[in-house]
């Protein structure tokens, strides 16, 4: 698994494993919080195909965090206002640049992105069940 993966799927895995795995990392590696969790606003870029230009659509509440584990920096960005799991992602991104836990980390991840996907397929349902078709009104 790329690093760049890591963010979006640690977001999904299960919180009891990746407080564990924070606190283990916490216990064997020099960690600091190099910006604390902070949520912000960002702006959402949609492409207009009518003129092939772009505009903001709205905004998005995110919580970001910057953290350093053995003098390797970690970033995460998490939509909505969600401090804990910020600082965790941004945790277990520098761990993992700094090759502490890497092979945890990228199980935990894997484990998230199969969540994240039993859970698509459960909204996809769901929303499917909603479809009206038109041709027997």
């Amino acid at each position: 698994m790329e690093r760049e993966q890591l963010n979006f799927a640690l977001q999904h895995c299960d919180p009891e494993a990746l407080n564990r795995l924070c606190r283990r990392i916490e216990n064997e590696a020099q960690v600091e919080r190099i910006k604390l969790p902070t949520a912000q606003t960002l702006l959402v870029p949609v492409a207009d195909p009518i003129n092939n230009g772009s505009f903001y659509g709205g905004e998005v509440l995110v919580t970001s965090a910057i953290t350093r584990v053995n003098g390797e920096n970690g970033w995460a960005m998490v939509q909505d206002d969600c401090p804990r799991l910020a600082d965790a992602v941004a945790l277990l991104d520098a761990a993992f640049a700094a090759s502490v836990c890497t092979e945890a980390i990228i199980a935990l991840a894997r484990d998230g992105e199969a969540r994240r996907r039993k859970q698509a397929g459960f909204d996809n349902a769901r929303a499917e069940a909603t479809r009206v078709e038109f041709d027997l009104l």
